[in-house]
């Protein structure tokens, strides 16, 4: 159905923004699927015996959180983009010794992004603006414009161009440290194939 008050110059950029629109939703879905995977694998603490069954809880959880929450979210199992941002400061033991049982061996692996107070200040803000910026493309874009006339659509038009941009932006950023994420996995297991490893493992020190 074409809408009333377009003109066909209008109408040809009604379908711009439909098309547009869904290319931002596509990227913003790419970027959760980021987050939710840094989320899920960043931190792995407990028994080793029961490591497998943790990460398999942080993977569920992660899986069905919002974005929100998933950035700045409190009481997670799973660890926050916000908790991932250190400036050097002290965080607690990942491993508490009380709950440990003592006749297992226990491992803990915290991944974390280095930047100072300034830059991890920004990259909250930034962070902040795309849950915001998310959210009204999917839940406010047709109360903030009037697609239905040529104004609106060249309006909207515009605003989903500079989205794409910030969300694209977001998107690499993550998908960099997500990558380190990875190589940082696969250098530690390669390390634990070793006998150096073996050895702080069972404590010989010897030559």
């Amino acid at each position: 159905m074409t809408p009333p008050d377009l003109t066909p110059e209008g109408m040809e950029m009604h379908k711009q923004v439909q098309r547009h629109l869904g290319r931002c939703l596509m990227r913003i879905q790419q970027y959760e699927r980021t987050v939710k995977a840094i989320a899920a694998h960043s931190d792995l603490a407990g028994p080793a015996n029961q490591l497998a069954d943790i990460q398999a809880k942080r993977i569920e959880k992660a899986s069905t959180a919002s974005l929100g929450t998933l950035v700045k979210g409190e009481g997670t199992i799973f660890t926050t983009l916000r908790a991932l941002l250190t400036a050097g400061g002290p965080e607690p033991d990942a491993l508490d010794q009380s709950k440990l049982p003592a006749d297992q061996a226990a491992f803990a692996i915290r991944f974390r992004i280095q930047m100072t107070e300034e830059q991890r200040a920004e990259t909250i803000r930034e962070l902040d603006a795309c849950v915001a910026l998310r959210n009204r493309l999917v839940h406010h874009f047709m109360d903030d414009f009037d697609i239905f006339s040529d104004a609106g659509c060249a309006q909207a038009l515009q605003h989903l161009h500079d989205s794409y941009a910030e969300i694209d932006k977001q998107f690499n950023a993550l998908r960099s440290h997500l990558m380190q994420m990875g190589e940082t996995r696969q250098r530690l297991a390669v390390f634990m194939q070793t006998p150096e490893y073996l050895d702080m493992l069972t404590g010989d020190c010897t030559e």
